[in-house]
């Protein structure tokens, strides 16, 4: 069975760039170009990850990650960041709101794939 992944990003380009390194990787990739789009699917696809963005019109990935976490049903779903963000108050923030790994745009293929099959 294919593992899915959600990834949630407001840039066309980004979504479809990380969705076709997962597909050749052999999962199942669910898009949302926002947060809020995202936490429908969330509901509806039941992804095995998460993969997200930080600056999103209305609802940023912060609000959404801390949705995330805090619904029992998916507060256990690795959550990884990928956003230009990396200051260091970004990250830490991230992470208090128990983001799984953050990873800096752009990335390498290597480094998206690793930093998935790390947490799946």
């Amino acid at each position: 069975m294919k593992r899915k992944i959600l990834v949630v990003d407001d840039t066309m380009h980004v979504l479809e760039e990380v969705r076709d390194i997962l597909e050749m990787e052999g999962f199942e990739v669910v898009t949302a170009s926002d947060a809020r789009e995202g936490m429908r699917k969330m509901g509806i696809e039941l992804p095995d990850m998460v993969i997200t963005d930080l600056k999103m019109p209305e609802l940023t990935g912060f609000d959404f990650l801390r949705r995330i976490k805090s619904l029992r049903t998916h507060e256990n779903i690795p959550v990884v960041v990928l956003s230009a963000n990396a200051d260091k108050e970004s990250i830490r923030k991230a992470i208090g709101l128990r983001a799984s790994h953050y990873l800096k745009k752009p990335c390498s293929a290597d480094e998206l794939i690793d930093a998935v099959k790390t947490l799946i």
